[in-house]
């Protein structure tokens, strides 16, 4: 009886390891970096950003899109966010891995958010475009360039401001860097927020 107990509970230790390395395999990864510098004379701005996201998912689903959470809804208005950032168009570029061909993501504002994930404030939404030579894969990395004469500042890090949608499921990710300073009021300081970063979009 007491060995049988023993053996019992080695196998249901070695159950929950493979379940638990199982949900890890599948978590989806979402993490960006913006940077920025000094633009060229004549360029759409007076400081050139580039935004890297890097996403996997190892779920059957493909990502649809990825969004950057901008506002907490109460301080800066369509104006406001139109006013000081230009977007390229396409916005980004990628390049999924395995496949050869190139992604084109168009970038749109959205003041009311993705109640689909329960998001209610300002975001940018990154959406491939018809140009688009395939689809998102499981595993990517984009590239997208915004212009400002506005110029940058830290972002708080730990957030959660980026996210994406699959065709069934959803994450959730970091992005880190700088990011244009708004005159308007920035959002307070708390963890997922942009903490002292005030950001935009425009086009």
């Amino acid at each position: 009886m007491g060995p049988c107990k023993r053996h019992t509970s080695k196998f249901i230790i070695f159950v929950a390891l493979l379940v638990a390395t199982s949900a890890a395999a599948t978590e989806p990864m979402l993490h960006g970096t913006i940077m920025a510098s000094q633009a060229d004379p004549g360029s759409r701005g007076a400081w050139r950003y580039e935004m890297r996201v890097s996403w996997r998912n190892e779920a059957p689903a493909t990502m649809r899109y990825v969004n950057l959470k901008i506002d907490d809804g109460t301080h800066c208005s369509a104006d406001d966010i139109n006013a000081y950032i230009l977007w390229d168009a396409p916005a980004g570029r990628a390049h999924c891995h395995d496949v050869n061909a190139t992604l084109y993501f168009d970038a749109e504002l959205e003041m009311g958010g993705d109640p689909t994930l329960s998001i209610f404030v300002p975001l940018v939404r990154f959406l491939p475009n018809a140009a688009s030579e395939t689809r998102p894969s499981r595993r990517g990395v984009a590239e997208f360039v915004f212009w400002s004469d506005l110029p940058p500042s830290p972002i708080d890090v730990p957030n959660q401001l980026l996210s994406e949608k699959f065709a069934v499921t959803h994450g959730f990710g970091q992005i880190d860097g700088v990011f244009p300073s708004l005159p308007c009021n920035p959002i307070p300081a708390e963890r997922a927020s942009w903490g002292t970063v005030k950001a935009g979009y425009g086009r």
